[in-house]
């Protein structure tokens, strides 16, 4: 992969209550890319094109987010449990396939025009 046809994702958590202890595994196009701890930020670089980005914990997991790149830009995407610590046991049982939640938050493109 050369620069001229890559792109940057980057994960941040926030600090929320529920899962404080516990990371989130990141996955792209069905391959994991690490791990994000609570307050964290993860970055990758990747061929710029469409991606799925999904985020799992132990059985919960998210929808998948659709994300469309082009050369050169930082895409930020911020990770949380939609549920919170009080819906525990709804988000366990109904909920776990929607547990955590993934929203694009800003582009930017890297290289000045």
């Amino acid at each position: 992969m050369t620069y001229a046809n890559a792109c940057t994702i980057r994960f941040v958590r926030a600090s929320q209550y529920a899962d404080w202890l516990r990371s989130y595994e990141l996955w792209v196009n069905g391959t994991s890319v690490g791990k994000l701890a609570r307050n964290g930020v993860l970055e990758i670089t990747l061929p710029a094109g469409a991606c799925t980005i999904e985020a799992t914990i132990d059985w919960g997991r998210s929808q998948p987010l659709v994300v469309r790149t082009t050369p050169g830009q930082t895409v930020e995407i911020e990770v949380r449990n939609r549920w919170g610590a009080w819906a525990a046991l709804w988000a366990i049982s109904f909920g776990k396939n929607s547990y955590l939640v993934l929203t694009e938050v800003e582009r930017k493109t890297n290289r000045s025009a």
